[in-house]
């Protein structure tokens, strides 16, 4: 038997329906990749890629790294630009240690 009744259509939220479209790094300048390198006590070496600086402050990806990597003992962050360690595997474990730092920080540097 049909139903009498139309079927209803997904009802868009106000949240969706004017979210703007903006790009995450819209006024902040180029983009460039950076690997970054971690030595954490009792784990292997660990690496991963991120962007040069933050979508929401375009606050430099090496400043947040200074602020916040921790500093105790056994510890170690280092970042450089991707394009200064060409060929570099940051999905490798262990992670190789980078060879052009721009910044380290831990007393296991």
């Amino acid at each position: 038997m049909k139903s009498s009744s139309p079927a209803a259509a997904p009802a868009k939220t106000h949240a969706s329906a004017t979210r703007p479209k903006t790009s995450p790094t819209k006024n902040c300048g180029p983009l460039r990749d950076i690997d970054v390198w971690m030595k954490v006590p009792g784990l292997p070496d660990s690496a991963q890629v991120l962007g040069d600086h933050g979508a929401a402050d375009c606050k430099s990806t090496f400043e947040m790294l200074q602020s916040t990597s921790p500093t105790e003992a056994g510890y170690c962050t280092k970042a450089a630009y991707a394009s200064d360690n060409p060929g570099y595997n940051a999905d490798a474990s262990p992670a190789a240690p980078l060879k052009k730092v721009q910044l380290a920080v831990g007393p296991a540097c």
